[in-house]
């Protein structure tokens, strides 16, 4: 993981999606929603790569 998280990243992606999935995850015996926001691009080649993916308490959570 901390290999794929150092990789060097292309100049330049031409379409970047953020997404959002709220998943329900047990926590301290508690059932609660958590959100996995999601960075997608496509390269100059047409490759799909996920840029990163973090986690949060909700949708709105700031990076």
């Amino acid at each position: 993981m901390v290999e794929w998280q150092n990789r060097p990243l292309e100049n330049l992606y031409p379409i970047v999606y953020l997404d959002c999935l709220v998943v329900k995850v047990k926590q301290d015996g508690s059932i609660i929603s958590k959100s996995v926001v999601l960075a997608l691009a496509i390269n100059l080649e047409g490759k799909k790569e996920l840029l990163g993916l973090w986690i949060a308490e909700n949708e709105s959570a700031k990076f």
